[in-house]
Order: C-alpha cells, then sequence, then structure tokens
C-alpha cells in the first residue's frame, strides 16, 4: 500500500467521524447549575485555599446521581450530580469560583497530600481511617438508615435474597475501592468474598458477565441502577445494619482551618436542598443511561454509541494524537542528549545519563506517570504533567534504539573518516548518522506504535484522550463492550497509518 492510499483511507476516516459528528446533539440540561445563584454569606480569609479566590473540589464522577459526567455538554456542565450543584452552592455561597477535578474514587486523597483540591465531594460517609488523617466537613446529606444495600441480576434475585446465602465463600461481591461498602461487606459478611473495583461501572459488567454474583452500593445509587436497567434488582432479603454510617460528608486535609467556612455554608443549606438536588439528577441520569439500549442487539448498541458519541470520539482521538506528537518529538530530543551525555568522555556524565536510563527502563510506566503528577505543580495543568512523564519514559528507551544504532556501524567506518581527515563532527554527521539512522528506523517505529498505545495510561488522569472517553461513555451507559471495539478501531487505525508511513520512509531511504 502506498502513501498516498494510506493518507486517503486516514481522511476518509476522519471525514466519516465528523460526518457522525455532525449530528450529535447536546442532552438538554434538566437544571443547569452553573446558572444557579445563591446568596453570598460565608467569607474565606486569605491564605486558605490553595488558589486564591478559587474552590478547588475533586471528585470521582462514576458515581451517578450524585457525581457523574455528560460528555455531551461543554466546559463545567459536563459535570453533573447532586455533590456538584453542592459544590457550586458552596463556592458561590463563600464568593469563590469554582474549578473541578477529576480523579478515580481511590486516588481522591491523593489530589488532598498533594496540594492540588480544598475538598474532596464524593458523596463520602464516615470511616475512623479517614477520620484519622483527614477532616470531615458537617454532613450536608443523610439518608436516615444509611441506605447501603445490595444488588443482583433479576435471574439471581431468589438465590441471594438473604444473609445466609450471601455470607458465603462462593459469593463474590462487588464493591468500589476504599469505599464505605468495601468496609460493610468485609465486617457484615465475613465469610463471602470482597471483590472490590475501580469504578461501579465496571462492576456492572462484571456483574452482567458473572464474574461478581452481587454488588455492594448505596441505596440512592441502586435505584438509579434498577430504574435503567430492567436486569438489575434490589435484593430484599438483606439490608446492611449500617452503624458506621454518620451521614455523607465532604473531606479536607487534618486541621484545615477551611472547614470552619466549609461547615458555616452548609449550615445554610436549606434542609430539603440537597434531596432535591438528588431528585433532579436521578431524572438527568434516566435521560443518559442506555436503558433500552442495553435491551437491544449488539449491532444496534454499536452504532447508537458510535453515532451518538462521535464528536467525543473525535475529541479523543486528537487528545492522543496530540499526546503521542509531544512524546515523540520531546522524547527524541531528550534521547539525542541522553546519547550525547552517554558518549562523553566524562566518567560523570555518562554515569548520569546510564543512571537515567537504568532506572526509568527499570519502573513501570504507570508509577511514572504517578510521581510526575504528584510532584508537578499544582498549577500545572494535567497534560503537562502526564506529557513529561510519558516523553522522559520514552527518551530512555529511544536513547537505547540509538546507541545499539550507532554500535552496529564498523568501526572501520570511524577510522577510515578520520584517515580521510574528517573530524569527530563531521563523521558522525557524514557517515555514522545516515548509516545508523536506516537501522534504527524500523525501531524507532515500534516505539512510535506502541507510543500511541501508552497513551491509553493517560486516562488514569482524566485528560481527556480516547480511553477517557471510552470509561466517561461506559459509566453513562453501561456498556463496554461496544465502547470498546470502537477506541479499539480507531487505535488500530491510528497505529496502522504510523506503521506504514514508517515503512514507506524506510523503503525510500533504501532507494
Amino acid at each position: 500500500m502506498n502513501l498516498k492510499k494510506i493518507i486517503s483511507l486516514l481522511i476518509v476516516f476522519i471525514i466519516g467521524i465528523f460526518t457522525l459528528a455532525s449530528c450529535d446533539n447536546k442532552n438538554e440540561l434538566k437544571v443547569d447549575w452553573t446558572k444557579l445563584t445563591y446568596e453570598q454569606k460565608v467569607e474565606v480569609p486569605n491564605g486558605l485555599l490553595l488558589k486564591e479566590g478559587t474552590l478547588i473540589v475533586t471528585t470521582s464522577p462514576d458515581y451517578s446521581p450524585y457525581e457523574f459526567k455528560d460528555i455531551k455538554q461543554e466546559g463545567d456542565k459536563q459535570y453533573q450530580g447532586a455533590d456538584i450543584f453542592l459544590a457550586n452552592y458552596l463556592a458561590q455561597t463563600m464568593g469563590l469560583k469554582l474549578e473541578i477535578l477529576e480523579s478515580s474514587f481511590d486516588g481522591l486523597v491523593t489530589q488532598l497530600n498533594t496540594n492540588k483540591a480544598d475538598i474532596i465531594l464524593a458523596g463520602l460517609t464516615y470511616t475512623e481511617a479517614r477520620e484519622q488523617n483527614y477532616t470531615f466537613t458537617d454532613v450536608y446529606y443523610d439518608s436516615g438508615d444509611g441506605g447501603q444495600v445490595v444488588i443482583t441480576l433479576k435471574e439471581n434475585l431468589d438465590k441471594y435474597n438473604s444473609f445466609e446465602a450471601l455470607n458465603n465463600s462462593d459469593v463474590k461481591i462487588g464493591c468500589q475501592k476504599a469505599s464505605v461498602q468495601e468496609e460493610l461487606v468485609t465486617s457484615q459478611l465475613p465469610n463471602a468474598t470482597p471483590y472490590p473495583v475501580g469504578k461501579i461501572e465496571d462492576g456492572i459488567q462484571l456483574l452482567n458477565k458473572g464474574t461478581v454474583d452481587v454488588i455492594a452500593l448505596s441505596q440512592v445509587n441502586a435505584e438509579t441502577l434498577a430504574n435503567t436497567n430492567s436486569d438489575i434488582v434490589i435484593i430484599t432479603g438483606f439490608v446492611f445494619e449500617d452503624s458506621i454510617y454518620q451521614g455523607t460528608r465532604g473531606l479536607l486535609t487534618k486541621n484545615n482551618p477551611l472547614a470552619d467556612y466549609v461547615n458555616e455554608a452548609i449550615s445554610y443549606l436549606g434542609e430539603n436542598t440537597y434531596q432535591e438536588w438528588l431528585d433532579i439528577n436521578v431524572e438527568y441520569v434516566a435521560t443518559l443511561s442506555a436503558g433500552d439500549m442495553a435491551q437491544s442487539n449488539f449491532f444496534v448498541r454499536f452504532w447508537n454509541i458510535l453515532t451518538d458519541y462521535a464528536l467525543q470520539f473525535l475529541q479523543g482521538t486528537g487528545i492522543t494524537l496530540a499526546l503521542s506528537a509531544v512524546t515523540v518529538i520531546f522524547g527524541t530530543i531528550i534521547a539525542i542528549l541522553l546519547q550525547t551525555i552517554r558518549s562523553s568522555r566524562f566518567l560523570l556524565l555518562r554515569s548520569i545519563g546510564n543512571v537515567y536510563v537504568e532506572f526509568v527502563r527499570g519502573i513501570p510506566l504507570l508509577l511514572l506517570l504517578w510521581l510526575l503528577y504528584m510532584l508537578a505543580p499544582g498549577s500545572w495543568p494535567t497534560f503537562i504533567s502526564v506529557g513529561i512523564a510519558l516523553f522522559l519514559n520514552s527518551g530512555a528507551y529511544v536513547a537505547e534504539i540509538i546507541r545499539a544504532g550507532i554500535l552496529a556501524i564498523d568501526k572501520g567506518q570511524y577510522e577510515a573518516a578520520r584517515t580521510l581527515g574528517l573530524s569527530k563532527f563531521q563523521t558522525a554527521k557524514k557517515i555514522i548518522l545516515p548509516q545508523a539512522t536506516k537501522k534504527i528506523l524500523p525501531a524507532l517505529g515500534n516505539e512510535f506504535v506502541a507510543l500511541i498505545k501508552e497513551t491509553s495510561l493517560a486516562s488514569v488522569f482524566f485528560i481527556g484522550d480516547l480511553m477517557t472517553v471510552k470509561n466517561n461513555i461506559t459509566s453513562l451507559t453501561y456498556l463496554s463492550i461496544e465502547p470498546f471495539i470502537i477506541v479499539g478501531v480507531i487505535y488500530f487505525v491510528l497505529t496502522f497509518g504510523t506503521t506504514k508511513l514508517i515503512k514507506h520512509f524506510e523503503l525510500k531511504m533504501e532507494a
């Protein structure tokens, strides 16, 4: 396949996505919280906020109706849920701007510990471990008995509809990591097998597959799921004795004086206001979730996901390509600098270069991403810290590729060049590098293709790449196979096109 055909196929693919995206319609907001206004009552002294004049709220937008994302909206309107309404209320009541920071549920406390967020609002309830290390706000919502229940598939209701049936080592109970439900399962169903998951939608997929038998979650979340998926039912024969429940609260760093001002703002909250926000978002979720789509056949679901979220897939592709380009460009620069240092006649410089390469190659990329994310200043956009981690990682591998290519050149080439009177620089530029480039191009091509796929790890940090889009769609529709396939096809087109382009240049260099 020649270069013109490859480019033509890519253009056709992009035009197809654009065509589908042009049909994309935004969902109508039930209530636009960005336009709600509240009387300012609480004045926060200077120095208590990480960013003066701004309240940074971190949340895990995968727990409807408390917090979730409608990715068909723009900007802050994407974030929905009762806790998002609360965040807007707190910010306005304290006379501040609102900034929302996404995270996985088990990574929320990292945002506090690394001074990236002022407060967590994510449907949190009291636990002793949290109390020892962090400061809770006052209760802003109390569901009475705590409302922690268990759900299962309708076909399995009779099988698990009692304490005796659930409290069995053969029963796998899905629960969100680091959640109150995980603690309740461990303490009140000690014989059962807890199966922690990162997100509730992941648990739903495992439930549908039969990997887990039931899932523990809040009453409100369970009702939302049951209302939007006719296959899911709430188990009535068992309810957790939620003795640890002390209402839903926010979380701040230990002894943070900002908590006093947040609590003052909460004290002005109307008695039924949060419940009204919950009711609004329960209705809103029903307009977003798969509903009857989940009951249709695979091809209908696939087409509906593709057409409904074409614009989001296109945007995710753009961010993935941008991240890949940044990684390739700066990773190559880092690699050239590293190889120059490692070729130095100074032992210290060579040692620094070698230690860097061995260290980076010796740790998982995900660990490096987290290290850079946590060490980066709070004011840095996540895209920057993720991009830096990726190209620092890539630089180490590309440096080894360059080194191998240079070593593959026969030493006689150096000697002949020097005999002809060429300087070291001239020898490298005119003799060594042209030959080395031909030898390393295939390996570099493989590295660049791998980089495109490695950007999928960036979805851990919610930067809007393809895998982030897939996760957002799954959290709304509870469908994972269909968006997985779509994302897989897009990745294939990108990597296949990259491979063919590099092969084209290989053939040109050999000609």
